[in-house]
């Protein structure tokens, strides 16, 4: 493999000896030197190379402000400093700055150069690998926030031995809490309709006798309108409760109109069958009784007619009745 290197160093006599030790070290080497950080700034913008060995003690320049300067450029370019002297203060600042490496001068070898070439080089690959990782990662919780917000579902983790409550942001849109708030859990019962909280704290204990839960309760969020949420969750490891937080009040709500309006079908088949019976039974039985007697025509409207005007009043009774059976939307 060739090594593009760049050398930042203000002395003419150590380039030439480190260019030396690098050609006996072994590795191909394509070498670009500078006795001027800010010329070695100007290299770095135009071309691209595998390593650069800074001098720490250049005249007129901090070498922890190159390097500072030199990571703005590219953050991500292995910076070997060249010190004169080991000073674990100075060290531990460069360090932190993001050099990957540093050498003292007076223990220069060929080896030494590889080896830190080398391993500056893995380091720079693995800095690479991760952060296509992180990208990668960001771009997957981006699409899963993306895919949550469309179906109206948030995830929450709890602990409850030691009383640790974690939300993610689309569940806090859900329930309609604050991220803040000191106790999530005591402001997430709060809002729960009376009926369903005893179902809720029976669930709790559930989890922790390691049964997964799925239910829907009712909720009143900040409008105090009421909501139907659906909670999933399991004991995942130790203590850790996890799961998800889904509205399904839309869907819910779609259910119970579809329910009505078989209803309100049922209802009237119904009262169509008994008008359909009542009327068999006036045409067999009670006609003949009513052409026998003196107004028959007028009693046999009377009758007909009043038959009809109570089918509409059955047609609502019934409807009544029925609705009255069925589940409320957050049940």
């Amino acid at each position: 493999m060739l090594y593009t290197i760049l050398v930042v160093d203000d002395s003419e006599d150590d380039v030439f000896l480190f260019r030396r030790m690098l050609f006996s070290s072994g590795l191909e080497v394509e070498l670009s030197s500078t006795n001027i950080g800010v010329k070695g700034l100007e290299l770095l913008r135009k071309q691209s190379f595998d390593c650069v060995f800074l001098d720490y003690n250049m005249p007129g320049a901090d070498g922890l402000v190159i390097l500072k300067e030199i990571k703005q450029v590219n953050p991500n370019i292995p910076v070997i400093m060249l010190t004169g002297q080991k000073n674990e203060k100075t060290i531990v600042e460069l360090m932190q700055a993001g050099a990957t490496d540093y050498l003292s001068k007076e223990s220069l070898s060929p080896e030494s150069l590889r080896i830190s070439i080398e391993n500056s080089r893995r380091i720079y690959l693995i800095q690479q690998e991760k952060s296509l990782a992180d990208k990668a990662l960001k771009k997957s919780e981006a699409r899963l926030a993306e895919a949550q917000k469309i179906a109206h579902i948030g995830n929450w983790e709890y602990d409850y031995v030691k009383k640790e409550f974690w939300i993610s942001d689309e569940a806090i849109r859900i329930s309609e809490l604050y991220k803040t708030d000191t106790n999530i859990l005591r402001g997430f019962s709060k809002k729960i309709h009376y009926d369903d909280f005893h179902l809720f704290k029976e669930t709790l204990q559930q989890i922790k006798n390691n049964e997964p839960i799925d239910i829907s309760i009712r909720f009143y969020g900040w409008t105090k309108r009421e909501k139907c949420l659906n909670i999933k969750a399991h004991l995942a490891s130790g203590n850790k409760v996890v799961g998800t937080l889904q509205d399904i009040t839309v869907l819910k709500t779609a259910l119970l109109e579809t329910q009505k309006a078989e209803i309100k079908n049922k209802a009237t088949r119904i009262v169509l069958i008994i008008a359909i019976i009542i009327f068999l039974l006036s045409e067999a039985v009670l006609d003949p009784v009513i052409d026998s007697l003196t107004a028959s025509l007028l009693v046999s409207l009377s009758f007909k007619g009043s038959i009809a005007v109570a089918l509409k009043p059955l047609e609502s009774i019934l409807k009544r009745v029925m609705m009255s059976r069925l589940v409320p939307v957050g049940s």
